[in-house]
């Protein structure tokens, strides 16, 4: 019987990390990760129906299942079906559809929205928006991991940097290139004021 566990939904960060976390807790277990890009039909076939070297039980971790290409996908889905002895753990990096919650029906589905505050706080980054942005922003710092915040706001500059956006482009893509280097130097342990106060500063430029 195949067990599968789907993690998506809007905050990508928290999914991400229940996957991850999941699937470290696998001990004893042949564990095989791939993405929507390497997920092969034929490697999948091999490493289900192959015979185990100590007889362990099989997960397969696929990330963004739901992106793979129509034909692979149904000749996975199909190779999954006809295994009797599988766990699949699948995350998607958004909401998966209706049609795609049904894809498996007996999967055991977590969803992880973003937090309300939070997902108005990055619909507030506009052009001349400073005014609502900052207290928005200063009070989501107080509720939420602070890298949760900055990774869902790279993600939305990008998004506009590659779409469409009322802000300067150069503007836009010299703020994000401020984020990421904000991020580094607070992981290195490089960054010589506040991480909080480095991200308003950077932003404060962008929106006023």
């Amino acid at each position: 019987m195949t067990m599968i566990y789907i993690f998506h939904g809007d905050d990508q960060f928290a999914s991400r990390n229940a996957f991850n976390n999941y699937l470290d807790q696998q001990k004893n277990t042949e564990v095989l990760r791939l993405d929507s890009k390497s997920s092969d039909p034929d490697i999948i076939n091999n490493f289900i129906n192959s015979q185990s070297l100590f007889s362990t039980s099989k997960v397969l971790a696929i990330s963004n299942f739901f992106s793979i290409t129509k034909t692979n996908l149904n000749k996975i889905i199909d190779i999954i079906e006809k295994s009797k002895s599988l766990e699949l753990v699948i995350w998607q990096n958004k909401n998966i559809t209706p049609t795609q919650n049904k894809t498996f029906p007996g999967a055991q589905i977590k969803n992880f929205p973003i937090n309300k505050i939070l997902f108005s706080s990055l619909n507030q980054i506009r052009p001349k928006n400073l005014k609502t942005f900052i207290p928005t922003f200063r009070k989501v710092l107080k509720t939420e991991p602070f890298e949760l915040y900055l990774y869902l706001i790279k993600n939305n500059l990008r998004k506009q940097i590659t779409s469409y956006t009322s802000f300067n482009k150069e503007l836009l893509k010299k703020t994000y290139l401020e984020l990421i280097k904000i991020d580094y130097q607070n992981k290195s342990g490089q960054l010589s004021i506040p991480k909080e106060l480095a991200v308003e500063q950077s932003l404060y430029r962008l929106l006023k």
